[in-house]
């Protein structure tokens, strides 16, 4: 399953998870900071789907495959990708995550983790 395809490839999307805002415009041209914030609100707007989503995940062997990497992310060490985020939502789901190609050294810490899911948490229980 992949986002942003290279040409030639036509993977399933979970688009549940993407990197869009409620208004299904996409989140780019923020710091790291500010893109886990919002993306932290999308996923929360639409949870249900999400939950879904992460659920199914738990049951199937899946790949979740994405072209970012660390040269192309110039000005940022360390990769700055919406995947990271998901592993960090799967793992607290219990779903085992394998981060490759970059995502071992993210732009977000456990520090990060720990406030991605705290401020998910707060939207989702601010939108119920």
């Amino acid at each position: 399953m992949a986002r942003w395809q290279p040409r030639g490839y036509r993977y399933p999307e979970l688009r549940v998870l993407a990197p869009l805002l409620p208004d299904g415009r996409p989140i780019k041209r923020v710091s790291p900071d500010k893109y886990l914030d919002l993306y932290a609100g999308a996923l929360a707007s639409r949870w249900q789907d999400v939950k879904k989503t992460v659920s199914w995940l738990k049951k199937v062997d899946a790949a979740l495959c994405c072209w970012c990497n660390p040269e192309r992310q110039k000005g940022y060490e360390k990769l700055f990708c919406h995947t990271i985020l998901i592993g960090f939502l799967l793992e607290e789901a219990g779903v085992p995550v394998v981060y490759l190609d970059g995502r071992e050294k993210p732009v977000w810490d456990e520090a990060d983790r720990a406030r991605f899911l705290k401020i998910l948490r707060a939207e989702v229980l601010k939108r119920q």
